[in-house]
């Protein structure tokens, strides 16, 4: 069995970079652009929706509302 990697091959938690607080430049700059892509994708739908919201149809006898009230 090698240094570091259990009876599976695999990396045991001490040898990954996650688990040390290390990362590499790459890894850095993979999230960044992730969390950017989030956020403008979801102010692009925010918008979206702001822009395409249906205000219904307009009152046409707003003056004379009917009011039911249940007893």
């Amino acid at each position: 069995m090698r240094e570091g990697f259990d009876e599976n091959g695999e990396p045991t938690l001490t040898q990954l970079d996650d688990y040390k607080g290390t990362h590499s430049d790459e890894k850095k700059r993979v999230i960044k652009w992730v969390i950017i892509s989030g956020l403008v994708v979801g102010a692009i739908y925010a918008l979206a929706r702001w822009y395409f919201w249906d205000k219904g149809e307009p009152d046409l006898n707003s003056g004379d509302k009917v009011i039911i009230k249940h007893y």
